[in-house]
């Protein structure tokens, strides 16, 4: 009778012919699987093309070693495809893992540079932005004027220089502000493939070089140029607060002149080569000079209305001037009334629902004292009856219409 192996021996053999390993080599192998498909997901979620393509190394060491200890391995199929679908193109990027250690002086070199833009152009935009937080003009009140104008002397005289001058040297050695620069400065400063993409060694800034040098060059312009623009809108706000000056009240209109030619001399200091502007203050002085001495000529030459000479009545005029005169004392009490005349006869102020008058007035000129030394203004008035059927046309006056005035010497009231 032939004699039949034992089943241990069976299954020893069987494992041999599978290509498998008992006891401890199936668990090395497990480990071996797990490494492999860590090393291909940190692969994977990276956006650093160096630290994929040590990944994708260690991946494919990994793998060989699997396919050494268990060619029958059922997870080697998917870890090959991974492995082959992220490998695709990646001769590209791994001439930068396998290029020569970047010289550590040099590579330091270009960060410092690197983040010195960065603080250049932050501390330049928290120095301007203040005042010019955009493109398109400038933001302030005009009490911030000299804070303004001191910022943008300090910009023209000390840090314009300095930033062009810095400028100028990134430019030698990066060139211009454009992608490529952005490239060439992330090739001279490369991550170590043998540390995490988070070790300190392998920071690096998030702003774009070319960015900052933009910006600067931007905010530069901003500050040269925005003032001009500011100094235009100026001129043309002052020229039109006086552009019918003649129609304002004598008083007023040589402070509205003022004013405006304060103005011109403020936008002037925004820009004091604009000739056009040097102009717009010759001619507004050359306004408010002429109509100061119009102003002076109608305040010589005025003289009070006399009354008229054939009032129609009922009253006489000069029973009505002092109840007038009474009437405008107690209505402006803070002025001294210096005379009165009637310049016509009464007249209907208010009708009825049938057309009947229940109020009358006197039309008159009333000149007063107000707060100019030797002046009195002239009011060309209408002083009011009380209202009612059958009022009568006379005294005493409870209201007033008040129109046009004038201004004129008291010394020349007669």
């Amino acid at each position: 009778m032939l004699s039949h192996p034992n089943l241990t021996s069976l299954v020893l053999l069987g494992c041999f012919m599978l290509g498998m390993v008992p006891g401890a080599a199936a668990g090395d192998t497990k480990e071996l699987v797990r490494q492999a498909k860590a090393a291909l997901r940190a692969a994977e979620n990276t956006n650093d093309p160096q630290v994929k393509n040590a990944k994708l190394d260690e991946a494919r060491s990994l793998i060989d070693k699997i396919k050494e200890a268990e060619p029958n391995n059922p997870e080697l199929r998917t870890l090959e495809s991974k492995y082959r679908y992220q490998d695709t193109g990646r001769e590209a990027t791994k001439a930068s893992t396998a290029a020569p250690s970047m010289d550590q002086g040099k590579l330091q070199e270009v960060l410092n540079d690197w983040n010195a833009i960065i603080k250049m152009e932050k501390d330049f935009h928290d120095k301007t932005n203040r005042f010019f937080p955009h493109s398109e003009g400038m933001s302030y009140t005009k009490e911030q004027t000299d804070q303004v104008l001191s910022v943008i002397s300090d910009v023209l005289k000390n840090d314009e220089p300095r930033i062009l001058s810095y400028l100028k040297q990134f430019s030698q050695k990066y060139g211009e502000p454009n992608d490529e620069m952005d490239k060439k400065i992330y090739a001279l400063t490369p991550k170590d493939p043998k540390k995490g993409m988070y070790d300190e060694a392998n920071q690096r800034p998030s702003e774009l070089p070319s960015q900052c040098y933009k910006n600067l060059l931007d905010r530069l312009t901003w500050v040269r140029e925005e003032p001009k623009q500011e100094a235009k809108l100026i001129m043309k706000r002052a020229l039109e607060s006086v552009a019918n000056a003649d129609f304002y009240m004598d008083t007023k209109r040589d402070t509205e002149f003022a004013a405006a030619e304060a103005e011109l001399n403020r936008a002037k200091r925004f820009n004091p080569q604009d000739a056009e502007i040097t102009q717009a203050l010759a001619t507004v002085q050359a306004s408010r000079k002429k109509s100061q001495a119009d102003v002076q000529k109608a305040l010589e030459s005025a003289r009070f209305p006399a009354s008229i000479a054939s009032f129609p009545g009922p009253g006489k005029i000069a029973d009505l001037i002092p109840a007038v005169k009474m009437y405008f004392a107690g209505a402006y009490p803070k002025e001294k009334v210096l005379a009165v005349s009637v310049s016509g006869g009464w007249i209907a102020a208010k009708h009825n629902i049938l057309g009947q008058p229940i109020q009358w007035g006197l039309p008159v000129y009333c000149a007063s004292q107000q707060n100019e030394p030797g002046i009195c203004r002239v009011f060309k008035m209408t002083v009011l009856t009380g209202i009612g059927a059958g009022v009568a046309k006379a005294p005493p006056f409870t209201d007033h219409w008040t129109g046009d005035s004038f201004r004129m010497k008291a010394a020349n009231l007669k």
